[in-house]
C-alpha cells in the first residue's frame, strides 16, 4: 500500500475553494511555486529554543514548548516526549486552560505516531475536553482530526470518517480555511483506504484548490501526492507515475526532504514489480531524504523494500544486511506490524540462501508476532462484546425496573381507591361493585405484563448462553493456533535434522500457507466453502508429508463454489484430524481420506469418509514421545463438543462404522448437515 504525507499544523484562514477541472494534472507544475506552510519541521527547533530563551511569561514558555514538541514528533520522538511532558508540567502549573489542551494534543499525537494507542485516546480525550469547555471550534476541530487519525490507524474505518466529518463541521462554522484544506486532505486519505476512490478524489481535489488559494505549496504537494496514491490504487500507473514526479518537483522547491522520500518511495513501489534496478534508484534517493530529516520510522520503512529490491536482483548478501538493518529500527521504533514483514522477508530470504537454522527462528519469530497481534485484536474483540452485552443487560435491567415501578404506583393508586370505597361501602354498594371490578380487570392487566417480563428474562437468559458459547468456541479457535505451529514446526525441524532440507523448505512453504489460513479463519467466524476446501487441501497436504502413504480428496459442488455458501471457521478441520490420527495413523498399506460438499436443499452436507481402522480399533493415540500430553486432540475433543451443541438446533453429526462383508472395520464416514 503507498504511504501518505502526514497531517500538519493547521493556520486560521478564510478562503473560498477553487474549482478543479478535469485533465489538470499535467499542469500542477505552473502552481506549486508559491510560499510554504511548514508541519512538522525539525529545522524550526533551534528558532524556538531563542524564542523560547527571550520568553518573557510562563504562557509563552509553555505554547513554545508545545510547538517544540510538536516539531521533533518525527525526527526525535524521545525528546519529543521529553519537551511534552516539561509543557504538561507548566501548564498545569499556571493552569492555562488552552496551554492544557495544547500539551495533551501534541502528546496524545506523538502517542499516535508511536502505536501507543490506548495512551494516545486518553490524552486525546483530555484535549478535546478542555477544548469543547473552552467553546474554540478551531482547537475542538483539531482535537477530533487527531481522533480520526487514531481510529484510522487502529482499522477502525467508520469511526475515522465520522470524527474527520465532525472536525470538517467544526472548520466550517468557524471559516477555518486552513482546518478546512486539512481536514478534506484526511478524509481524502480515508476514503481512498475503504477503496471509495470517487470520495477520495473529490474531498483531495477540494483540498488542493484551497490549499493553492492560501499559497500553501507543501500542502499542495501532500495533496497531489494522496491522488497519485488513489490514482495507483485504481490502476491508472501512468497517471499516477506524472503525479508523483510533479509531487517531487514541489517538495524540491521547498526542500521538503520527508514528503519528497515519500515520493520517491512510491515511485520505486511503481517501478518495482518490473524493474527492481530503477526501484532501487528511487529508494535509496528516500533513504537519503530521510537521512537528512533524522527519520528513523521512514528509514525503517524504506530499508525493508530496498533489501527486497536487492533480493530480487539476487544480491542476497546486500539485501541481508539491509533488511537486518531496517529491523533495528523497526523494533526501536516500536512498529510491530512492519517488523513482523521484516521477519517473514528474513525467514524467505534465509530459505533462499539455504540457511534452514536462521530461516526457521526468523519465521518462528513471525509465527510469534502474528500470533501476539491477533492475542490482542481478539482480547480487544472480547472486551467489545463485553460492553456491548453489559450496556444491553442494563438496558433490560431498566426496563424491568421501570415496570416494576409501573406496577407498583398502579398498585398504590388501587389501594387507595379500595380504601375510599370501603368508608362509602354502605351507601354506595353499587360504586363498591363498580370499584371491585375496576380491581380486577387491573389484576388481570398486571398479571400480564409480569408473564411478558417473565418471557423477556427467558429470551436474555437464552441470548446470554449463546453469546457466551460463542466466546467459548473464540477461545478454543485461539488456543489452536500455537497448537497447528508447534506440530508442523516440529515436523520441520525433524526433516532438517535427517538433513532433508530441501523437503524442510518445501513443508515450511506449506506450513506458512497453512498458519496464513488458520489466522484468517481465527478471526472470522464464517468463510466460504472455497476457503474451507482450500484450507483442508493445505492441511491434509502437510499430514501426508507427516503420515507415510496418505491419499486425500477434497471436493465441492460447482453450485456451492458459485454461489459461495459460508460454513462456521473451522468447522469440517476437527473431523479430518480426528480421522487422520485416530482412524489412519494407525492403519498399514493405503491409507486414504475424503472430504465432499453437496448441496441439500437450502443448506448442504459435508462427508468425511476415511479406510481407517475404524472407532473400535483406533481409540489409542499415535505413538508419541514419553511424557507428551496430545494437547491437540484434548482442543480437538472440546472443539466437537462445542460444534455439536451448537448445531443440534441448525443441523446434525452422524458418524457411521464402515464393515465389509464379514464385519471388519473397514473406516468411518462423518456427515455434517447444517441447514
Amino acid at each position: 500500500m503507498p504511504r501518505d504525507t502526514p497531517p500538519g499544523t493547521r493556520t486560521a484562514y478564510l478562503v473560498d475553494p477553487m474549482a478543479w477541472s478535469r485533465g489538470a494534472l499535467p499542469c500542477l507544475l505552473t502552481f506549486l511555486c508559491t510560499t510554504a506552510t511548514l508541519g512538522q519541521d525539525a529545522s524550526l527547533i533551534p528558532g524556538l529554543h531563542q524564542e523560547l530563551a527571550a520568553a518573557k511569561n510562563d504562557t509563552m514558555r509553555a505554547d513554545i514548548l508545545a510547538r517544540i514538541c510538536f516539531n521533533l514528533i518525527r525526527s526525535d520522538p524521545d525528546s519529543a516526549r521529553l519537551v511534552g511532558d516539561q509543557a504538561l508540567a507548566l501548564a498545569k502549573r499556571i493552569q492555562q486552560p488552552r496551554a492544557l489542551g495544547d500539551a495533551h494534543n501534541n502528546l496524545g499525537w506523538l502517542a499516535v505516531e508511536q502505536g501507543q494507542f490506548d495512551r494516545a485516546d486518553s490524552l486525546l480525550g483530555i484535549a478535546l475536553g478542555i477544548f469543547q469547555e473552552l467553546g474554540v471550534p478551531q482547537y475542538t476541530s483539531v482535537v477530533l482530526s487527531n481522533l480520526g487519525w487514531l481510529a484510522e490507524k487502529r482499522g477502525d474505518s467508520v469511526g475515522s470518517l465520522k470524527r474527520f466529518h465532525e472536525s470538517l463541521t467544526l472548520s466550517e462554522q468557524a471559516k477555518d480555511s486552513a482546518g478546512v484544506a486539512i481536514t478534506l486532505y484526511s478524509l481524502g486519505i480515508a476514503y481512498r483506504k475503504i477503496k471509495d476512490y470517487p470520495q477520495s478524489a473529490e474531498h483531495l481535489k477540494r483540498s488542493m484548490a484551497l490549499e493553492q488559494a492560501l499559497g500553501r505549496p507543501g500542502k499542495v504537494a501532500n495533496c497531489v501526492m494522496g491522488l497519485a496514491n488513489t490514482l495507483k490504487e485504481q490502476g491508472d500507473t501512468t497517471s499516477a507515475r506524472t503525479a508523483y514526479t510533479a509531487a517531487i518537483t514541489a517538495y524540491r522547491k521547498i526542500q521538503d526532504h520527508n514528503g519528497w522520500g515519500l515520493a520517491e518511495e512510491n515511485l520505486g513501489d511503481l517501478d518495482m514489480p518490473r524493474d527492481p534496478r530503477s526501484a532501487l534508484a528511487h529508494y535509496s534517493s528516500a533513504l537519503a531524504h530521510y537521512d537528512t530529516v533524522h527519520s528513523a520510522i521512514d528509514k525503517a520503512y524504506v530499508l525493508q523494500r530496498i533489501g527486497s529490491a536487492h533480493v530480487a536482483l539476487g544480491e542476497l548478501k546486500t539485501g541481508e544486511a539491509r533488511l537486518l538493518e531496517g529491523l533495528a529500527l523497526s523494533t526501536g521504533a516500536g512498529e510491530p506490524q512492519l517488523t513482523l514483514d521484516y521477519e517473514q522477508a528474513l525467514g524467505r530470504l534465509y530459505a533462499k540462501m539455504g540457511d534452514g537454522d536462521a530461516a526457521i527462528a526468523h519465521f518462528e519469530r513471525h509465527a510469534f508476532l502474528k500470533d501476539s497481534l491477533l492475542g490482542a485484536d481478539t482480547q480487544r474483540e472480547l472486551a467489545r462484546l463485553r460492553t456491548e452485552f453489559d450496556t444491553e443487560r442494563k438496558e433490560k435491567d431498566n426496563a424491568i425496573l421501570r415496570a416494576e415501578n409501573t406496577a407498583q404506583a398502579a398498585l398504590i393508586r388501587s389501594a387507595q381507591v379500595k380504601f375510599y370505597a370501603s368508608i362509602a361501602l354502605a351507601a354506595l354498594v353499587f360504586m363498591a361493585a363498580l370499584l371491585l371490578l375496576r380491581n380486577f380487570l387491573q389484576k388481570r392487566k398486571h398479571a400480564s405484563a409480569l408473564e411478558g417480563l417473565n418471557k423477556q428474562l427467558a429470551s436474555s437468559n437464552a441470548e446470554i448462553t449463546e453469546i457466551n458459547g460463542l466466546l467459548e468456541m473464540k477461545l478454543l479457535r485461539s488456543q489452536m493456533n500455537p497448537h497447528f505451529i508447534y506440530n508442523c514446526l516440529n515436523s520441520a525441524a525433524r526433516m532438517t535434522q535427517a538433513g532433508q532440507n530441501v523437503e524442510a523448505l518445501g513443508y515450511l512453504q506449506g506450513f506458512a500457507r497453512l498458519l496464513r489460513m488458520v489466522l484468517d479463519h481465527s478471526v472470522n467466524d464464517r468463510v466460504s466453502i472455497l476457503e474451507e476446501v482450500d484450507f483442508l487441501r493445505q492441511y491434509l497436504k502437510l499430514e501426508a508429508h507427516r503420515l507415510e502413504g496418505l491419499h486425500f480428496e477434497v471436493e465441492a459442488d460447482r453450485e456451492l463454489l458459485d454461489d459461495e455458501t459460508e460454513i462456521p471457521a473451522l468447522l469440517v478441520q476437527p473431523f479430518v484430524e480426528n480421522a487422520v490420527w485416530h482412524g489412519l495413523a494407525e492403519k498399514q498399506g493405503d491409507k486414504s481420506i475424503s472430504v465432499r460438499f453437496t448441496t441439500n436443499g437450502d443448506g448442504f452436507r459435508c462427508v468425511i469418509e476415511d479406510n481407517g481402522v475404524g472407532r473400535g480399533h483406533g481409540s489409542s493415540a499415535p505413538v508419541k514421545e514419553p511424557g507428551h500430553r496430545s494437547l491437540g486432540m484434548q482442543l480437538t475433543s472440546e472443539r466437537l463438543r462445542l460444534l455439536s451443541w451448537r448445531m443440534t438446533e441448525r443441523g446434525g453429526i452422524v458418524v457411521e462404522d464402515l464393515k465389509d462383508e464379514d464385519d471388519r472395520p473397514q473406516g468411518t464416514r462423518v456427515t455434517l448437515t447444517l441447514d
